[in-house]
């Protein structure tokens, strides 16, 4: 009796060891909802990237975890932030996918309620853009230089604030030519409307952007023109070439020095577009709250590295991007969230001028 007794105690034991070894070896995030916000407009490059990303961490993350996209547009991308500063809770189950909004926090642009002190990245990477003209905009762009012929260019944008919208306009600055500045197209394909349309001669649009509703389109069939790209400033003070567009195509910086007699740009408006290229080139990032805490958030970090290298991901990634994904993860990438206060005078002057809201004429 007394030894049934014990090994009905050892058995009980063992079995209770086995509960707590699968306890503790389960995820946080197995059988888990998880949102992911995306602070854009559904259907453009963002949620794109968004839902390819997101489709393949849930793998890495954890046993039928489940990552849902939320798009919650607005104020340039500022809205999702907020959202994800003031209405989540802290337990890692609500993300954000997207831009992280350095240049709204810089210029304590009216809205915004989120502080990048309190925010974690999870990983970044960096994108490319492109400025597209029509070709028929008066009095006819034919090549990139024409350009510099029109006398006043309309150009669209999501914002004030938006990374596509400044691509757009603040090249027009540097090149001194005048311009008019319809915003209020949320998202790629309303502004991909509107150029067709001829609501608007110029935008700009991510890579994604470009080869989703572009490259084999309005450009293919000479409707419109590639006018320059811009790319990611690296800590070497070198614009990085995504080798992904035509030959034809030059970054903004080159075809400054082609327009302009060999010359680079200078002055208080070249070190704002240099600051945006270092800060607002890499859209493609995960953020979290910092109250999540570091187990949690190493958690995301180690899935989200892991997505990186597989095929799934890197060839859906190739088919839209026509690249690899170049991407840092935590610490590689963690001075997104500090370094952007360091901008000279001039250039935060400069971009408070270009995010300054027009007053309504009465």
């Amino acid at each position: 009796m007394l030894k049934s007794k014990t090994l009905l105690l050892a058995a009980g034991t063992v079995g209770m060891m086995t509960a707590i070894s699968t306890s503790s070896q389960a995820g946080f995030y197995d059988g888990k909802d998880v949102t992911v916000i995306v602070n854009a407009g559904a259907g453009g490059g963002l949620t794109r990237s968004g839902r390819l990303f997101t489709t393949n961490m849930k793998k890495y993350l954890g046993k039928d975890t489940n990552l849902v996209i939320k798009n919650i547009a607005g104020a340039g991308g500022v809205k999702g932030m907020n959202f994800l500063h003031e209405k989540s809770k802290p337990d890692g189950l609500t993300l954000l996918w997207g831009t992280s909004q350095q240049m709204a926090q810089l210029l304590k642009l009216r809205g915004v309620r989120f502080d990048l002190a309190k925010m974690a990245v999870i990983g970044a990477g960096s994108s490319s853009y492109v400025t597209i003209a029509r070709s028929d905009f008066a009095p006819g762009i034919k090549t990139a230089a024409d350009l510099m012929n029109v006398k006043k260019m309309i150009v669209g944008g999501r914002g004030t604030t938006d990374g596509l919208g400044l691509y757009a306009r603040l090249p027009m600055k540097i090149l001194a030519l005048d311009y008019r500045y319809v915003p209020g197209y949320r998202g790629q394909p309303k502004l991909n409307a509107a150029i067709r349309a001829k609501e608007i001669g110029l935008l700009t649009t991510g890579s994604t952007g470009y080869f989703a509703f572009y490259e084999n389109t309005i450009l293919k069939s000479g409707e419109a023109i590639a006018l320059y790209y811009h790319s990611a400033l690296g800590s070497d003070g070198k614009f990085s070439d995504p080798g992904v567009f035509p030959k034809s195509m030059k970054h903004f910086s080159e075809y400054y020095k082609e327009t302009h007699g060999g010359k680079l740009p200078s002055g208080d408006l070249w070190e704002a577009y240099k600051w945006l290229s270092k800060y607002n080139s890499r859209p493609f990032g995960l953020y979290t709250l910092k109250a999540v805490g570091a187990a949690k958030i190493g958690e995301l970090r180690a899935a989200f590295k892991k997505t990186l290298t597989d095929k799934n991901f890197v060839a859906g990634w190739r088919k839209a991007q026509k690249n690899d994904p170049q991407f840092g993860v935590g610490s590689e990438v963690e001075w997104l969230l500090t370094g952007f206060q360091k901008i000279t005078p001039g250039a935060l002057a400069g971009l408070r001028e270009l995010t300054k809201k027009k007053k309504k004429k009465k």
